[in-house]
């Protein structure tokens, strides 16, 4: 993942993992789309309200920096929206746990890129309490990445790395 060197990079970052964020709140309405029944409906269900919550606190930080909220999708994602139609659950999760990923590791490189936060937000409390809230984001991708796994069974390569 390409290093956040400035605010610009950064504030591209966000409104990317907004979009994202936003994309991944469908979670809830495709459980109406297939049949899960039991933890898989309830892991669903909660892999969508964290992130709605998400989306919320990412729409705080790209106010408070004077970051435009992107109404379409920002350059550099995939145009393709989940599909998950005639997938099992494993697959489906499969699928999901990739996203969490990117944005686990996404969340990470935010929270890294000091210079840049010092640049968006002034006051030291604010920095703070950004970097505070990037790492929670992150610690949660890591949950949802772990309960997609629990979906799929085992432990998985994505991308070349052993999770």
């Amino acid at each position: 993942m390409a290093q956040i060197s400035n605010k610009e990079a950064l504030a591209f970052r966000l409104q990317k993992m907004y979009w994202m964020e936003a994309e991944m709140e469908q979670l809830g309405l495709w459980e109406a789309r297939i049949e899960l029944m039991g933890e898989d409906a309830e892991a669903i269900e909660l892999l969508s309200a964290d992130s709605e919550r998400h989306h919320v606190i990412l729409e705080k930080w790209l106010q408070k920096a004077n970051i435009e909220i992107p109404t379409s999708k920002p350059a550099g994602l995939p145009s393709k929206n989940f599909d998950f139609d005639g997938m099992d659950s494993p697959e489906m999760f499969r699928n999901i746990m990739k996203y969490e990923i990117l944005a686990r590791d996404t969340y990470i490189e935010v929270r890294k890129s000091r210079e840049a936060i010092k640049d968006l937000f002034i006051e030291e409390s604010v920095q703070s309490e950004f970097i505070e809230d990037m790492g929670t984001l992150a610690k949660e991708e890591e949950q949802h990445r772990r309960i997609c796994e629990e979906r799929i069974g085992g432990f998985r390569k994505i991308t070349g790395r052993s999770l």
